[in-house]
């Protein structure tokens, strides 16, 4: 089974994601579940660990240009409101140029989609998004692609952040511990 039907396989049998993609999708077409919630499932399942979502940080991003920052907060409070038992991170993928800043300090460049901002996230299985389409069906994207997802590794995409900030964020959130399978790879994609 190709990893793109292998996660939506997965998808569809975990009924509290479920239940909050068919909220997402009612509440804005556009906007994705991401990040974290998409990692630690499949992790977990190859862990032999059960996942809940209960006390979590569920990432949803979308992308609108002219957006005042309302549509974002409505996502939230809805989210918030049907789903208390979670921890809601709704981020317009759009606007994070004008807070997001580079080791440096200096801003990054305006992120054009869904798609390019995910190309910029710090692990490549953590780059991945998805969505319910209009037919109920899973949307996904992945531009780092799936194999690091599926193959257990944790591999640091230079693309924004440095070595050491990547190392440090993969402490922080106790991946090897956690998920002793995983493996840590320093080196980029080929």
């Amino acid at each position: 089974m190709r990893y793109s039907d292998q996660l939506k396989h997965d998808l569809f049998q975990h009924q509290g994601i479920m239940q909050i993609l068919h909220a997402l999708y009612a509440i804005d077409t556009q906007a994705y579940l991401a990040a974290g919630v998409v990692r630690n499932l499949i992790w977990s399942q190859r862990h032999q660990q059960h996942y809940a979502l209960e006390g979590t940080e569920v990432d949803v991003i979308y992308y609108a240009e002219h957006d005042d920052g309302t549509q974002g907060q409505r996502i939230q409070q809805q989210m918030q409101s049907e789903f208390p038992y979670i921890h809601w991170d709704v981020t317009n993928q759009a606007t994070v140029h004008q807070w997001y800043r580079l080791e440096n300090g200096e801003p990054i460049q305006a992120l054009k989609s869904i798609e390019h901002a995910l190309s910029l996230w710090p692990e490549t299985a953590t780059a991945i998004a998805v969505k319910l389409d209009d037919q109920q069906q899973i949307q996904l994207i992945a531009p780092l692609g799936l194999d690091d997802l599926f193959e257990l590794n944790v591999r640091w995409n230079p693309r924004l952040v440095s070595q050491a900030t990547f190392l440090q964020r993969v402490q922080q959130k106790q991946f090897l511990h956690r998920w002793p399978k995983l493996k840590l790879l320093m080196t980029p994609e080929a």
